[in-house]
């Protein structure tokens, strides 16, 4: 049990800016058992915007609310999976060959394609919780999080590397089904009891779905998948889950 704990610990390290301030086991079998956790760092994410948002929608604005929510969400991550949205932006559109896609992906710089994906999502995301937290429970900003983190644990499953080295290999081609579900299953026993069905099976089905087409698309381009897909899958799962549920359906 402690164990796991550590491993638990270990993915908030990982995963988030929050402090950590203590020395643990970084075997790749504590990653493995760490990747049960991604649903559950998922939810301290979201349940720290949720505090944050129901505070300050009682002073201010929704407008001014959903841009803490996602300054909030950038702080948290140190902007982690926006950072590999944007590589893979700079990447995937810089119509080369694989080899060079990776070295794009991998350089610190910022490319335009980046630049033009990084301002894309975060209007997406200030239209988009804007819109939903006007038709949808404000409970959605703890879901989303969470969906979006056990979809990186799913497409690490489903997929396989395109580099021989690099941290994204500590989830990709590691995560088994049991680590899959687990995440699964967390997220359905939170979001039961805030949703309803159809709300719950639209969110689970888009994810999924977002998850496997992603992955082809990055089989297609770089043969597989890297650290920065893993980030990606994240952010385009979140974005994708916002477009639909800002629809009218």
């Amino acid at each position: 049990m402690k164990r796991y704990f550590e491993n638990f610990l270990l993915m908030l390290q990982v995963l988030t800016r929050i402090p950590i301030n203590k020395s643990l086991p970084c075997e790749n079998t504590d990653f493995k058992r760490g990747a049960n956790f991604f649903a559950i760092v998922g939810l301290v994410i979201g349940v720290i915007q949720f505090v944050v948002y129901s505070f300050l929608i009682k002073f201010f604005s929704l407008d001014i609310a959903v841009i803490f929510i996602i300054i909030i969400d950038i702080l948290i991550t140190g902007g982690f999976h926006i950072d590999g949205f944007g590589d893979t932006c700079d990447g995937f559109f810089a119509t080369k060959g694989k080899d060079k896609i990776i070295e794009i992906m991998k350089d610190s710089r910022i490319g335009t394609f980046a630049c033009i994906g990084i301002i894309i999502n975060l209007l997406i995301k200030f239209i988009g919780y804007t819109t939903v937290l006007n038709n949808t429970t404000s409970y959605i900003i703890i879901l989303l999080p969470m969906i979006s983190r056990v979809s990186i644990v799913l497409i690490s499953y489903i997929g396989k590397a395109a580099k021989k080295t690099g941290s994204g290999n500590l989830f990709i081609n590691t995560v088994t089904f049991n680590e899959v579900i687990i995440n699964y299953l967390l997220f359905i026993l939170i979001a039961i009891f805030v949703l309803d069905l159809k709300k719950l099976f639209m969110i689970l089905v888009i994810s999924i779905i977002t998850t496997i087409l992603f992955n082809k698309y990055c089989d297609i381009k770089i043969n597989g998948i890297t650290g920065d897909s893993l980030g990606a899958n994240n952010e385009l799962v979140m974005l994708i889950l916002l477009i639909a549920l800002s629809g009218k359906f």
